[in-house]
């Protein structure tokens, strides 16, 4: 467990070294991308919200998709997903004895960490009323009040969206193969919180972003060590050879 903590410190050094040298940029990054992207598509946010709390097309009734998104959209939450994996990972480096797993599991803790704080601190200051408020025709979809402590003006951005977009993005990182199957799991995960009647499709689309960026300044270090192993692998099978 020291060794663990230690893990945790060096991953949380490492972003902060990456946030003081380029967090600013990327962050303005980010921001531009939200606000052309609101701007281009941010329309259908109300429309797609009720297209999918009316759809209808035999046995999958909107009923039916919203019990399933309900179940999905759990799996996304810091406290199952982030968590869970980074035990998982954790316990299986302890059990073949690889740094490289027990630093994925800390790498997978501090990005969850810091994209979880990241989302509730754009939560409180956007204060975008989440889409039951608009249905009842109490607001628009884009009246922003914030800031606000308000669960029900916290639409944006998914916070479900970004932990799941961070946990994946650190794992594809260190296991490339992974991605189509990480890919899949993000979508499900955005998509049912559209369906949950909770989210529209740009605080899905903008949290999974921002997962993603926290991630990269979380886990840089994570392909290097993994590009360090496969080279050394190489190395010793030439020896061999």
């Amino acid at each position: 467990m020291v060794r663990f903590w230690k893990n945790i410190r060096l991953v949380w050094r490492d972003f902060r070294k990456a946030f003081m040298q380029r967090g600013l940029r990327v962050f303005l990054s980010w921001l531009v991308f939200a606000v052309l992207t609101a701007l281009a598509i941010g329309w259908m946010d109300d429309k797609a919200v009720r297209f999918a709390n009316n759809f209808e097309w035999g046995w999958l009734t909107s009923g039916r998709i919203h019990t399933m998104a309900n179940i999905i959209h759990k799996y996304g939450d810091f406290g199952f997903f982030t968590l869970s994996t980074a035990v998982f990972f954790f316990i299986l480096g302890l059990v073949k004895r690889n740094p490289y797993l027990k630093r994925l599991a800390a790498t997978l803790l501090v990005a969850g960490l810091v994209s979880g704080v990241g989302v509730r601190v754009l939560k409180i200051c956007v204060g975008r009323p989440r889409p039951p408020l608009v249905q009842r025709g109490e607001t628009t979809a884009w009246h922003l009040i914030g800031p606000t402590f308000k669960a029900k003006w916290h639409s944006y951005p998914s916070g479900h969206s970004a932990s799941a977009a961070s946990g994946c993005a650190v794992i594809a990182l260190a296991l490339p193969r992974l991605l189509p199957v990480l890919l899949v799991f993000v979508g499900s995960v955005g998509l049912s919180r559209i369906a949950y009647n909770q989210h529209y499709p740009t605080d899905v689309l903008h949290g999974i972003v921002f997962g993603v960026v926290v991630a990269l300044l979380c886990a840089s270090h994570l392909a290097d060590i993994r590009r360090r192993i496969e080279t050394r692998a190489r190395s010793k099978k030439t020896a061999t050879d």
